[in-house]
């Protein structure tokens, strides 16, 4: 590796590092009168009058949202796989209000944010202006309040907790600071990069070990069920299928006989923090599981993502195109379910009694109602699959720079592809790296919970898309086409504005989305 000087607070384009294609933002990103009329429909007349009239600094604080489903643990049915990196296949765990309207319980994880020391250090080191040093303080604590998730529970001012936390230039008062924020609590402090990947904790291993056995019976048990197979994957595709779910079988065995080589899990609560399930790296035959799933892994929900990661295992090909559960799932052609790992969650589920759509034959283009999709549905569709992408993108972020972090904490210089990226994204997200005043820049913890904090919100904004009152767009259009894609664009910014915003200003929002949409498996240089 080698290190790459670099000027601090220098613009690059968003280019992909990895392909000489030109890039296109797929959907409008300005408010034109037309967007303006409907979100007038999905948001409100207020709501707009808001997005269009407030100062960008108050936008995060204009539609505070707080979780409609209680608490609950963070597993989920839901189990979404995308690239991490060349071979390496990711789970999401979606929040709250499923894009199928499936009630989800949401994650236990919070906003987090540095340990008070680590701010106090940044600070004292002057390498970054204190000015930006509080923007993003309060940022991640205004995110941490709109989930009524601080120390104190309630709802608070923000203005007013930066006042006490930052009682003049240059100072943190701690004590003011975790008032707010329990220094212990893993949850609301980001402790260490270093515990996002450990083995499992040899007391949960003989139920693990149970759990993927009773899978893996499972996976041979229906890959005998013809009249299953070609309910799921097609008179032409099940033979296929059937096969899948043997090699599904074979790996499930052999994994659970290596577990302490084999799997590793996140005892830093990174995964619930940006709704990771897991991942599996078909190269290396490697699981990486939830903590929770690692703690209970007999429940029917944890076999599933156990079989799910096993599938990733079983062929290289066999990758994420729609999430279980999700707009458009029992609809999708024979070709994308036979290389989709969450199709094959659908046959052991009925087993397991927990299945979406027990006894259904799935016809390409219907849904379950045995409709073909409207035009309402393919919108929706469209605009929870660019918030899968943009979560996606955003979620290989987060892993390239807690990445980057552990080597410059072994002391290993980052390569110059690896900082040109982080600098890219930087000022799109609002760290503080472009900002440092030293070079190559220093990876703080600051950066790290600000990144989980996008990855989180890109999930969050998703949800809102199957809620949204109106997603039809105005026409005429020439064809469906474009009245779908004008449709998700609306959607787009409609669940963002929903959500509450994350960058204090709507078109910054898009500008960052629209990236980590264009750079879906293509984030790592």
């Amino acid at each position: 590796m080698r290190t790459l000087t670099v000027k601090p607070k220098t613009t690059r384009q968003t280019s992909s590092a990895k392909s000489s294609k030109p890039e296109r933002a797929l959907y409008r990103r300005n408010l034109d009168m037309h967007t303006i009329l409907r979100l007038q429909s999905t948001i409100g007349n207020r709501g707009v009058r808001k997005l269009l009239q407030a100062e960008p600094k108050h936008f995060e604080e204009r539609a505070r949202i707080t979780n409609t489903n209680g608490g609950g643990s963070a597993s989920s049915n839901i189990h979404a796989t995308r690239k991490l990196k060349s071979g390496v296949r990711v789970g999401q765990i979606p929040r709250g209000r499923t894009f199928s309207e499936l009630n989800r319980p949401p994650s236990d994880a919070k906003w987090r944010v540095p340990p008070s020391a680590d701010l106090v250090a940044l600070l004292a080191a002057g390498t970054v202006d204190e000015a930006v040093v509080r923007s993003r303080v309060r940022r991640l604590l205004d995110r941490m309040n709109r989930e009524g998730r601080l120390r104190v529970g309630a709802s608070v001012d923000i203005d007013v907790v930066m006042d006490e936390i930052f009682p003049s230039p240059g100072v943190l008062d701690q004590v003011a600071y975790e008032r707010y924020i329990d220094p212990a609590d893993r949850t609301m402090v980001y402790h260490s990069v270093r515990d996002a990947s450990a083995t499992p904790r040899a007391a949960d291993r003989a139920d693990l070990r149970s759990a993927m056995l009773s899978a893996a019976t499972t996976a041979r048990s229906v890959a005998t069920d013809e009249a299953g197979l070609r309910a799921v994957f097609g008179p032409a595709l099940w033979t296929s299928a059937k096969s899948n779910y043997r090699l599904i079988h074979d790996r499930l065995r052999d994994v659970s006989a290596d577990i302490e080589n084999r799997i590793t899990t996140d005892y830093n609560l990174d995964a619930q923090e940006t709704f990771l399930g897991g991942w599996a790296s078909f190269g290396g035959q490697h699981m990486h599981l939830l903590s929770e799933v690692v703690a209970d892994p007999l429940t029917a929900e944890s076999k599933a993502t156990l079989l799910h990661e096993a599938a990733h295992l079983a062929a290289n090909r066999i990758d994420d195109h729609v999430y279980y559960g999700s707009s458009g799932f029992e609809a999708a052609d024979h070709p994308t379910k036979i290389d989709n790992a969450a199709h094959y969650e659908e046959l052991p589920r009925r087993v397991w009694g927990v299945s979406r759509y027990p006894g259904l034959t799935f016809r390409p283009g219907i849904s379950s109602s045995g409709a073909p999709l409207t035009t309402e549905e393919r919108i929706r569709a469209g605009g929870v699959e660019y918030y899968r992408r943009a979560w996606d993108a955003a979620a290989d972020f987060d892993d390239l720079i807690k990445q980057a972090r552990r080597d410059q904490l072994d002391g290993t210089a980052l390569s110059g592809s690896t900082v040109t990226r982080l600098l890219e994204v930087s000022p799109l997200m609002d760290l503080t790296l472009h900002e440092q005043q030293r070079s190559p820049p220093e990876i703080t913890r600051l950066d790290v919970t600000t990144s989980e904090s996008i990855v989180r919100a890109m999930s969050m904004a998703g949800d809102h898309v199957e809620s949204l009152t109106n997603v039809m767009p105005m026409g005429p259009f020439r064809s469906t086409a474009d009245e779908i894609a004008a449709g998700v664009d609306l959607a787009v910014d409609a669940a963002m504005a929903a959500y509450g915003g994350l960058l204090g200003d709507a078109s910054r929002d898009r500008q960052l989305a629209d990236w980590l949409y264009n750079h879906y498996e293509r984030v790592h240089p």
